[in-house]
């Protein structure tokens, strides 16, 4: 359970990183740039978003998982309180409203707890993947409970993500990473919980216009097994053409659900696919990465990569899966 717990940090964090260069491009235009990515690559001159990161760097993306597993491991629990100011001291210390990197439902949140407006009414109407890419702690803490993951994966996306997408997209992720982590379950019956949670959120979620998230998760699952007999990249691609890899909660989280699917849980397998299918590649990446990691473990992630993200970083994955684990 420690391996798998850590594979999911870690695999989110490596795919953050090999995917922050290909981020906002087409997998065409991926390809003509760096060729398929299998490996950490020093960002473009065309990388307009994450341009000034080095080789191996994570985003905001890891960061906000960090403040998660930072809130879980001090409270014992989930704290919305405890979470709300580790985001505001997070927002003002290093100046994320001033980058680009941040997605405009995270923007609107921030910009709310900074000035002191209501953050609950603004976070109604956020649809996009930042709820759900900082879910993996959530499911780590509560392995084996899906009740609880989705319980807590709730409280945590209502003040930034709480439309009907943005809750859907969190629960699915953390109930998927929770049945991972525990064991016991195969790729089929992991995607089904996360359907299952998409549902609850759902029902949790402000309603806005949207395509519904578990609608989505049920395609992403319907596409793969129509395509079985055709290669990875080759399903990855349909799972593109018919869903989409953009930000919003209803491509990216379907998305990288179908990349777990299709590539039966192999973590060094879905995070390649994900990162090559281009658009919000990092959080693609990192969602891809951190339940393909909860369910198989590191043994699909190369040792190189794992000391490179660790030396580029500074960041002790192992004893934060431990903590996570032994708090919960």
């Amino acid at each position: 359970m420690i391996d798998r717990a850590y594979g999911s940090l870690l695999g989110a964090a490596i795919g953050d990183a090999m995917g922050m260069p290909a981020s906002f491009m087409s997998p065409e235009e991926i390809n003509r740039i760096y060729g398929k990515i299998t490996d950490f690559l020093k960002p473009a001159e065309e990388q307009i978003a994450h341009g000034s990161l080095k080789q191996g760097e994570i985003t905001d993306d890891t960061e906000e998982s960090l403040i998660i597993s930072s809130v879980l491991i001090e409270a014992k629990r989930f704290d919305v309180d405890l979470f709300i100011k580790k985001m505001r001291n997070w927002a003002i210390e290093r100046k994320m409203l001033e980058s680009t990197v941040i997605g405009p439902s995270t923007r609107r949140f921030l910009e709310a707890i900074i000035s002191g407006k209501d953050y609950k009414e603004v976070g109604k109407k956020g649809d996009t993947n930042g709820g759900a890419m900082r879910a993996m702690p959530i499911g780590i803490f509560n392995h084996g409970n899906i009740d609880k993951a989705v319980e807590d994966a709730i409280q945590s996306a209502l003040p930034s993500h709480g439309s009907k997408p943005g809750v859907a997209s969190t629960c699915a992720v953390a109930a998927a990473v929770a049945a991972g982590v525990e064991g016991g379950y195969t790729v089929k019956e992991v995607m089904e919980k996360a359907l299952y949670a998409a549902r609850r959120g759902e029902e949790a979620g402000f309603d806005i216009p949207a395509p519904s998230v578990a609608a989505r998760i049920q395609l992403a699952m319907d596409i793969v097994d129509k395509n079985r007999s055709k290669s990875l990249e080759d399903i990855c691609y349909e799972l593109y053409r018919y869903i989409g890899s953009d930000m919003k909660s209803y491509e990216s989280i379907p998305l990288s659900l179908g990349i777990f699917y299709a590539a039966q849980g192999d973590a060094g397998k879905g995070i390649i696919a994900a990162v090559n299918v281009g658009n919000d590649a990092d959080t693609n990446a990192s969602i891809t990465g951190g339940i393909c990691g909860a369910y198989s473990g590191t043994k699909y992630l190369k040792e190189s990569w794992i000391e490179e993200i660790k030396a580029r970083n500074k960041i002790d994955f192992i004893k934060i899966a431990k903590d996570l684990l032994m708090l919960s």
